[in-house]
């Protein structure tokens, strides 16, 4: 099975963008098993479950898979219409959102990169005026032994609802599900939650980001997340994206000195 689509039937935003992957791409009910109901297309597999979407343990059952996609809603303070794109983890000693302290999901940067691209691309054509953007690593689910990510409409239930974003982020799952990318993988240090240069990156330069670690990582550092954030990349990783001016001098260093004992390189934005 080379990969899943998944949502929360709870989840507004998330039934949105499945009901137009429905529709819009031709995904056909095939059965409901474990109350679960299973939509394909090819081999395409799209799960629309009961459970917590953060968490997702019963999709334990489908083996093998090689990538879940997650499509959900997103909340923010702000409220503001968005359309996000990032990897699950836990960087700090708590786990308020599901999955592990401190452990982060294994991260695909170049699916990563295509998602972001369309969600561009097709907000662009659409004229739809959302913003677009990478957010920091953070949530879970952090169990799975294969790379997951979530494609978001954000922030309130009149954007959730919204016809349009649920075409924007369908059409950035299926491309993300179904095409392959060849930029280089990096991983991303500093800014804030919504990663403005490193989206600017993702969408215009040479690199794919998988995680993000941003300038609120420090306030609970952990030296072993760094390492983790490598590891848990899919395939080769040895390169650091660092926002210089989105993080501060002290942490530059302690940062800088983590990334030179373990060998990789520094690009600075």
């Amino acid at each position: 099975m080379p990969g899943f689509i998944v949502a929360a039937r709870n989840d507004l935003a998330g039934m949105n963008i499945a009901d137009k992957l429905i529709n819009n791409f031709g995904f056909k009910f095939k059965e409901e098993n474990n109350g679960i109901r299973i939509f394909v297309k090819n081999q395409i597999h799209l799960l629309e479950t009961e459970s917590d979407i953060l968490e997702l343990k019963e999709l334990d059952i489908y083996q093998p898979i090689e990538t879940i996609i997650c499509i959900s809603r997103h909340s923010s303070q702000t409220g503001r219409a968005s359309l996000t794109v990032h990897t699950p983890g836990n960087l700090g000693s708590t786990a308020d959102f599901g999955g592990k302290p401190r452990t982060l999901a294994i991260a695909d940067p170049q699916k990563q990169k295509l998602a972001l691209q369309e969600l561009r691309e097709t907000a662009d054509k659409i004229g739809l005026k959302f913003s677009v953007s990478m957010e920091a690593t953070h949530h879970g689910p952090t169990r799975f032994s294969i790379p997951a990510m979530f494609i978001e409409i954000g922030s309130k239930i009149e954007n959730w609802n919204n016809c349009l974003a649920g075409e924007a982020a369908a059409s950035a799952a299926w491309k993300a599900v179904t095409q392959s990318d060849k930029s280089t993988s990096a991983v991303g240090f500093g800014g804030g939650h919504y990663s403005p240069k490193h989206t600017a990156e993702m969408l215009n330069g040479q690199f794919a980001l998988g995680h993000i670690l941003p300038d609120y990582f420090f306030e609970d550092y952990d030296s072993e997340i760094v390492a983790q954030a490598f590891q848990k990349t899919k395939g080769t990783c040895e390169t650091a994206i660092i926002d210089w001016k989105g993080l501060k001098a002290s942490n530059r260093k302690i940062l800088i000195s983590k990334l030179e004992e373990l060998g990789k390189e520094i690009e600075r934005i």
